[in-house]
């Protein structure tokens, strides 16, 4: 009787906590990727609006310079 507990117990094992095991840590690696991801789309966006700003920076300073060269022609 003894031994049939044992299988029981190792059949449980088997089949229910370990996939329940393996879909946990999954799900964790699922979430940090996604963190990751998001982190990265975040400094991806900041970099995009410093660069933004300094396009318009650079516009600014090419109409003053047109405006410059306009007036001496």
């Amino acid at each position: 009787m003894g031994m049939v507990s044992l299988l029981g117990l190792v059949n449980l094992i088997l089949f229910l906590i370990i996939p329940i095991i393996l879909i946990y840590a999954l799900f964790k690696y699922f979430k940090r990727a996604e963190k990751r991801a998001d982190e990265k789309l975040e400094l991806e966006k900041q970099s995009t609006l410093t660069l933004q700003k300094r396009v318009d920076e650079l516009n600014t300073r090419l109409i003053i310079i047109e405006k410059i060269l306009k007036e001496v022609e």
